[in-house]
Parts: structure tokens; sequence; C-alpha cells
């Protein structure tokens, strides 16, 4: 990865998005010493760069195909150490990439949904993230970016002056035996969007429990997710959150 570029970049990058955006952030010491993967929301083409804006080490994100071939861009993505994954298909060079960059201490970036968001609301998050943290062993951090659709929404020409907001959740580790269990993944899969729709949420909506799944904070530590172990008969898998 060229860490180099992908400093001087972020260095030329901040003052500027912390000035148009009166960019501000919280809950950045939630964050791993180790290496983890960042799960965000995804409403703007700019989403990574007001994520890489408050993680002190370089983020290693994952891109569509169609985006990572369109030239002459290629090049830069390749030099931000950028990970292309073709939407839809599993691919197994682009999952031995993720599993290197993680085994090698770096930061992954993901956002489950997949695509661009065209009217500012969430989507379902892909199955397919809870089954590569299950297989890395490295935890999940849920990551809410709040007014990045209304500062550059993906049909516009130009991002507007708008403030955005960065909040980083706590993170969870999934447990390895969830790799092979599909139900599970969906379980957890609309559990990280359910966090990820609470640290969206605005003061007032926090208060009125808007995008909050019913989760008391008192059993997270050791929640149980409904799967199956081989035949039809049901187990309980523990989804480990710390």
């Amino acid at each position: 990865m060229g860490d180099g570029v992908y400093r001087a970049l972020r260095t030329v990058l901040t003052p500027v998005v912390d000035r148009y955006f009166g960019l501000q952030a919280t809950g950045e010491d939630r964050l791993p010493s180790g290496p983890c993967i960042l799960a965000a929301n995804h409403s703007s083409l700019l989403d990574w760069v007001f994520l890489a804006r408050f993680v002190p080490s370089p983020v290693r994100f994952v891109l569509s195909r169609e985006f990572f071939d369109q030239r002459p861009f290629t090049w830069a993505y390749e030099s931000l150490g950028v990970i292309p994954i073709r939407d839809g298909r599993f691919q197994p060079s682009a999952y031995r990439q993720l599993l290197a960059a993680l085994t090698g201490g770096d930061i992954v970036g993901v956002f489950p949904e997949g695509w661009i968001t065209r009217d500012g609301s969430l989507r379902p998050a892909q199955r397919g993230i809870i089954a590569f943290a299950a297989r890395a062993g490295v935890p999940i951090v849920p990551v809410g970016v709040r007014g990045a659709f209304a500062a550059f929404p993906r049909d516009a020409r130009f991002p507007r002056p708008h403030p955005v907001h960065v909040r980083f959740g706590e993170p969870f580790l999934v447990a390895a035996g969830v790799r092979t269990d599909r139900d599970a993944q969906r379980f957890l899969a609309e559990d990280l969007m359910s966090r990820i729709a609470a640290l969206c949420a605005s003061a007032d909506e926090r208060d009125r429990g808007v995008g909050q799944r019913v989760l008391d904070a008192n059993l997270v530590h050791g929640i149980e997710v409904l799967g199956q172990s081989g035949g039809s008969e049901p187990r309980h898998a523990r989804g480990l959150v710390r």
C-alpha cells in the first residue's frame, strides 16, 4: 500500500474538508489499537474522505470494480491501497487481499450496503461482511456518517457546504462459527445496520429511540443469534461484543 501517497492526500484534504463541511467526529477513542473493519453507511462519494479523516492509520477501502476500473482513476486507487471487489460475487483474490491486509495490521474500510444510497435512506447490509469478520477474527467498528447525503449526494456535480458528523460505535467481534451460519450472518447484518442507524441519528432522534433496535445495553455482551448447524435443528451461536 502506498502509505506515502495516502498520508500526503490526507494532509492536503484535511483542512479543506474540515472548513468546508464543518467536519466533526465523536467516539474516535473507541477505535481498536490493532487491525479492524470499519463499517459505515454509504450516502456520498466522499464517505471515504470523511471516515479516513479521523482514523490515524491508513485505511484500505473496498471499492466496486465498476468504479475501480474507470480510467484514469485506477492508478490513484492502486496508490491508495484500495481493494477492488466485484459486486455480488465471491472473489478469492479480493478475499486474500483483505485477509492479508488485516493480518499485516491494516485497517479495512467497507460500506456494508454495497451501493451509495439515492434517497438518503439506509439499505440492508450484505451478510458477506459478517462472514468475513468471523473468518478474519478482527472486530467490526460500526460508523455513522451524518450529513454526507445533504453535502454531496450521488448525482450531485459539486458538494455543498453542509455540516458532516462522523460517529464511531463500540467494536464487536463475530464468533468464528458464524462464518458458515447464514441465519446468524443475516441476523448480525441486520444488527450492524441498526447500530449504524443509531449512530446516524441526531441527538433528538436518539432520545426518541429512532434507528434503535431492541438492544438492551446490559445484555449486549454475549448476544445470542439463531443459526443452523447441519440438518434443520436450530442452535444458538454467540456473537461476541465488546
